[in-house]
């Protein structure tokens, strides 16, 4: 067991100083090149860099502890084997704060339709907002595989992607299958199989009186405010509990996400002067937005941030288990790729600039930050 713990330290050491060398070069990749517009943008982020480097692996890394463990991973990841429990928190997270609920969804969003993809091209619009849909008109909470296949063209013909991948969407979102056999179909003269995809029956019972109510009929009445945040939450839970047995793919997408809310989080706000044409604009609001340095959003800086930020969050999260499945050799471009879009995905576009909304994720993590770094500038002026 003490050799366990101690190689588990030693990993968590080497992960630390690797995220520290990557911003190191990247530091001195923004002072090679000055591409920002705004005056001074440089100079701030230099010094956030500067301030990075110097705090972030003070006593082991314990910011970024604090950061994965308390503020990331209590609210979307809880630790727990309990699939209703898990849900409830993320359920409850989301639904305190709806600017972070906004945030995750988008996230999430991308990394379905990212996965959605491999399994076939659906033209008529993203999966889960289609399955969304699905869940609101039906009468008993449940979709058939009929009515899935009507979502994205003749139900009576489906494509065979479709047929092929409906239960690998279902499962990947974490949705349960129930099967129902008719002896002699009406319609065909046949014997005949439906398969029903709801929520897990836990789950279901959560959701009863609050975004779903049963009728005497036997109906259910769902709630206008069911959303995306519902099904956030079951796929979050779903894969909370199964952390111990999740493939590569699905480790590596979540702890992309989880590192994107890091690297934003850590993000400087850019001082702008009073005459600066973005504060005028009617888009940007002063007081819960400020502006991304285009700095931050080069493809060789986030390309040295990204894959040590993951490494992190995927040791915290899963251990050396986690960490030996993230994808190291050739991926730096598709990291990249992916992460720039799902940053410009969750911020907004205001006269040329990107510009980051405070949510309260990321302004608790700053704040994890901003308390460490005032303390040790105190200790360096006594």
């Amino acid at each position: 067991m003490e050799n366990i713990l101690t190689m588990s330290l030693d990993l968590w050491t080497e992960l630390v100083q690797n995220f520290k060398v990557g911003l190191e070069k990247s530091l001195e990749l923004i002072k090679e090149r000055d591409v920002e517009n705004i005056p001074g943008a440089r100079d701030q982020l230099v010094r956030r860099f500067e301030e990075l480097i110097r705090y972030l692996p003070r006593n082991e890394g314990d910011l970024l502890v604090k950061a994965v463990d308390e503020s990331i991973q209590n609210a979307f990841f809880p630790r727990t084997n309990d699939l209703s429990e898990a849900f409830s928190k993320i359920l409850a997270s989301l639904e305190q704060e709806p600017d972070n609920a906004y945030i995750i969804n988008e996230l999430i969003n991308g990394f379905i339709a990212s996965k959605t993809k491999s399994f076939g091209s659906f033209k008529e619009g993203p999966v889960i907002d289609r399955i969304i849909e699905g869940f609101k008109k039906s009468k008993r909470f449940r979709i058939t595989d009929y009515s899935f296949y009507a979502m994205f063209g003749d139900p009576n013909n489906p494509r065979k992607t479709l047929q092929a991948q409906l239960e690998k969407i279902a499962d990947f979102i974490g949705l349960v299958v129930e099967e129902r056999v008719i002896e002699h179909d009406l319609a065909r003269s046949e014997r005949k199989i439906i398969k029903y995809y709801t929520f897990p029956p836990e789950i279901l019972e959560i959701l009863e009186g609050s975004y779903l109510i049963s009728t005497e009929k036997g109906e259910v009445i769902i709630s206008e405010n069911f959303d995306k945040n519902v099904f956030t939450s079951l796929f979050l839970a779903h894969y909370s509990i199964q952390r111990s047995t999740l493939g590569k793919y699905k480790i590596n997408g979540i702890c992309n996400i989880f590192a994107l809310i890091l690297i934003l989080s850590f993000m400087p706000k850019v001082s702008l002067s009073e005459d600066n044409p973005i504060l005028r604009d009617p888009g940007f609001d002063g007081d819960r937005m400020s502006v991304i340095p285009k700095s931050w959003m080069r493809k060789d800086i986030l390309a040295e941030l990204i894959q040590p930020t993951i490494e992190l969050v995927a040791f915290r999260i899963g251990a050396s288990k986690w960490q030996e499945k993230i994808e190291k050799s050739d991926a730096k471009k598709r990291l990249h790729l992916q992460s720039n879009m799902l940053i410009r995905d969750v911020n907004k576009w205001v006269l040329g600039n990107l510009c980051r909304v405070e949510i309260p994720i990321f302004v608790e993590i700053s704040n994890i930050f901003q308390e460490i770094t005032v303390a040790g500038t105190s200790d360096l002026l006594d």
